[in-house]
């Protein structure tokens, strides 16, 4: 690669009233000193006060880099008096934080209605299998899952009666699941009569509400 000493250049660009076709090659001089040629331009030392105005740098690489096509020569020696600030090293972005896996959705009790029985009646209806139905299957999906089936009954009839009433019906919705392939060992019953009534037991439409199976499902692992 050619050498060439670029102070003369330098200096003459920097004067007033440089013609233009002096500046041809070296109108650009953002390449200075960072060719990559190497050692580095660094600041000269023991300036008189007339060059204190100006910045001088000492380049003298030994390591040849040129520009592209070396449209600009690298080899340019001796001091250049011109501002020169290093480039800053490239700083690589931080590592992006990992990804935290989303949390499996959690997972809630099938929500279903409860299965209403006839006055005095321990009979499942065709719309109560079809409740009771959508819990086999849930509990299938799910081999974990248990249940406690809850017998209700209206404010008609003494207490003691109810209660067995009540019992009847839970059985009846146990035998049903049972007899759909849900494993006995899952399924619990309780009887409540008449204590815990859904909506009061005031009209006849409220108590055929009352007489009802509830579920209580606890989810397994």
């Amino acid at each position: 690669m050619k050498k060439l000493l670029i102070v003369a250049i330098a200096v003459a660009m920097l004067t007033a009233g440089v013609p233009a076709h002096a500046a041809k090659v070296w109108d650009d001089m953002s390449w200075w000193g960072n060719t990559g040629a190497t050692p580095e331009p660094h600041i000269e030392t023991g300036r008189c006060p007339a060059q204190m105005a100006r910045s001088g740098y000492w380049w003298w690489p030994k390591e040849p880099a040129s520009n592209v096509d070396d449209a600009e020569l690298w080899g340019n020696r001796g001091i250049v008096y011109r501002n020169w600030v290093k480039p800053e090293a490239p700083v690589a972005p931080p590592p992006a934080p990992p990804v935290a896996a989303p949390a499996p959705p959690q997972r809630t009790a099938i929500i279903l209605n409860n299965v209403l029985f006839d006055f005095d009646k321990a009979v499942l209806k065709p719309e109560g299998k079809a409740e009771v139905d959508k819990l086999v299957a849930e509990m299938k999906k799910y081999p974990e899952d248990k249940v406690v089936i809850e017998g209700h009954t209206c404010d008609i009839g003494n207490h003691a009666y109810n209660m067995g009433l009540g019992q009847r019906r839970a059985d009846a919705v146990k035998k049903y699941m049972v007899d759909s392939g849900i494993d006995v060992s899952r399924i619990e019953t309780q009887s409540f009569s008449f204590d815990r009534p859904a909506v009061p037991n005031d009209s006849a439409a409220n108590r055929k509400l009352n007489r009802r199976a509830e579920f209580k499902i606890t989810l397994g692992g």
